[in-house]
């Protein structure tokens, strides 16, 4: 009488739901780091857009460039409400800075000219690995 075999199936299922498992992990690895990079990604845009906003409200503002001239400081009341905005989008620990000064250059006609040329610097703390991320633009108006 021959010898069979039994439970060589229930192993054999048992190995593959293993195997199975670990891929499943793995996967589920996988997306968490694409949904952190994904979130990291999104800051960055919303520094980018943040630094372009500010710099477009004070290109648009004339008169707040006498005072960037002679204060070296943005007007307090859209800075404030820059800084604001900064923490809602970028969290509570978002800060940022302006920082501008004039220039004098001869034009090609011999006529001077003024111009600003400011620094706009904004730092937070990235959500991928907790680091302080800092971004720094500079513009003339």
């Amino acid at each position: 009488m021959p010898l069979r075999q039994q439970g060589v199936s229930l192993l054999e299922v048992m190995i593959a739901m293993l195997v199975l498992s670990f891929g499943l992990l793995g996967l589920a690895s996988l997306q968490m780091a694409t949904l952190r990079n994904n979130q990291s990604s999104f800051d960055n845009s919303r520094a980018i857009m943040s630094i372009y906003s500010i710099t477009d409200i004070m290109r648009a503002d004339m008169s707040s460039q006498g005072a960037l001239n002679m204060a070296n400081a943005f007007p307090a009341g859209r800075k404030a409400d820059w800084l604001s905005d900064l923490k809602s989008n970028l969290g509570d620990d978002a800060t940022g800075s302006i920082q501008c000064k004039a220039t004098s250059k001869d034009a090609i006609l011999g006529d001077p000219f003024i111009s600003n040329i400011c620094t706009v610097t904004i730092s937070w703390t990235d959500v991928q690995g907790g680091t302080t991320r800092t971004m720094t633009t500079e513009v003339q108006l």
